[in-house]
């Protein structure tokens, strides 16, 4: 009886350390698979970090990053049981471990639809927490500065780049498949048909631009266009003028009957990401630290004949989801991707206004092939 009773009192300690315990703070491990892509690495793997939150009712939140790919997204689920844990993006996206009895690390499965990877996440020091590398672990330019392209090499594109593509959050402006136009719209922020005049090859003539700034750290989308505006005065003798002129634009708003997007905790979700899955016939969008800008300017994207506006008088950042009704089960048109896209937007708060707005135009008064590097 006494051995059963002691037994029994270890047993009840144990389950009460178990449940004194927290899960708040950041969790570390590296998932067997390859940092750049799919399959076992045979080497180091993917790292994966998991930031969680106490709220003040007590509940947990937290985020998910791949900080070797530089992406972060919040979780839609984090529980603690004691000893179990979940930290879950959806049902088939997911970590389920348990928590040692010492609370240092989580033994558990990493499930990502079909496949599933063995993870142990252990409890990160300011001594052992990793550091994001390359180009996003750059510190911002400074705020004030006034930054031009010290080095730019315009090459002809090859035949195969006939999609413009570009990146105005790294340090190195590198694009691909550019047109005059594509450069012009990066440099005012506007869309093709807000550009006017200029001669054929503006739309025609593709370019491949690699530039370096000439200040220390990592320009702001801001600096980043106002360093291709430069260069199209300086490399492409561009003068032009702007004026405004009345658009059909679709006004993006918030639904008073619904509640306001999610803030973003930036503690959890310090880079702007957007993450895309597959759940059953859905497409599920999860856009972590985004402003309301960029969220429209992706969304945008699909509505190539349409201008979308901010009216929502949302500032900061937030965490959205959209879910995509039907877009997962097979071929699908633009048109119904933007259907899908209008009627997630409603469901996550806001909605569409559809009127006329003046917008601004870029009148092309003069611009020559760039000169040779």
């Amino acid at each position: 009886m006494k051995r059963t009773i002691l037994c029994a009192i270890g047993l009840f300690a144990l389950t009460t350390t178990l449940h004194a315990q927290t899960i708040a703070g950041t969790w570390q491990g590296t998932l067997p698979i390859a940092a750049t892509g799919q399959g076992s690495t045979g080497g180091s793997g993917l790292r994966i970090v998991f930031t969680v939150d106490k709220k003040p009712d007590g509940s947990l939140h937290g985020a998910m990053a791949l900080i070797d790919r530089g992406n972060s997204m919040p979780l839609t689920s984090t529980t603690f049981s004691a000893p179990n844990v979940t930290f879950a993006l959806s049902e088939e996206v997911n970590f389920r471990g348990k928590l040692s009895a010492d609370g240092q690390s989580i033994a558990g499965t990493w499930k990502a639809g079909v496949q599933s990877f063995p993870l142990t996440l252990s409890l990160a020091t300011p001594d052992t927490l990793w550091k994001r590398e390359g180009p996003a672990a750059l510190p911002p330019m400074a705020a004030n500065a006034d930054p031009s392209f010290e080095v730019a090499t315009i090459k002809p594109a090859k035949l195969d780049e006939q999609h413009a593509l570009f990146d105005l959050h790294a340090r190195q402006f590198n694009a691909t498949g550019m047109t005059a136009t594509e450069l012009i719209k990066i440099a005012y922020n506007v869309r093709g048909r807000q550009v006017l005049g200029g001669p054929s090859w503006l739309n025609q003539t593709r370019y491949d631009v690699v530039a370096e700034p000439d200040t220390p750290g990592r320009p702001s989308e801001d600096q980043s266009r106002l360093m291709v505006h430069k260069l199209l005065t300086e490399r492409f003798h561009l003068v032009s003028h702007t004026s405004q002129q009345d658009f059909p634009v679709m006004a993006l708003t918030l639904d008073p009957k619904a509640p306001r997007p999610t803030p973003s905790d930036a503690n959890l979700n310090p880079n702007s990401a957007m993450n895309a899955r597959r759940d059953g016939d859905d497409m599920v969008l999860q856009f972590s630290g985004t402003t309301i800008h960029d969220f429209l300017a992706f969304v945008m994207n699909t509505f190539q004949d349409k201008q979308l506006v901010d009216e929502t008088g949302l500032t900061g950042i937030y965490d959205i989801t959209l879910r995509l009704a039907g877009v997962a089960q097979g071929p699908v048109s633009s048109d119904d991707i933007g259907t899908a896209l209008v009627l997630g937007a409603q469901h996550a708060g806001f909605k569409f206004v559809s009127k006329k707005e003046p917008l601004t135009v870029v009148i092309i008064d003069h611009i020559d092939p760039p000169t040779p590097n």
